[in-house]
């Protein structure tokens, strides 16, 4: 039961992590100036969204890992 608590705090942490990534995101995109960013911008945005597709896929990972090692517990 300890796990499940440690995984619910490390995914809301992950959460506002990734909130705050994708707020100072857009902050930075709507503070430049010029069409020359524009480039730049869809860089940003495709990376954020492979780092967000990376981490829900470790996040899913790190559950099973638990919910494998917790299932083994109970039974011994």
């Amino acid at each position: 039961m300890e796990h499940f608590v440690g995984l619910i705090f490390f995914i809301m942490i992950a959460g506002i992590v990734l909130v705050g990534a994708v707020i100072l995101g857009f902050f930075k995109m709507f503070t430049r100036s010029g069409n020359g960013n524009v480039a730049e911008e869809a860089q940003m945005i495709q990376e954020m969204y492979q780092s967000m597709s990376r981490m829900e896929e470790r996040i899913e990972a790190l559950e099973t890992i638990l919910l494998e090692k917790d299932g083994k517990e109970r039974r011994s």
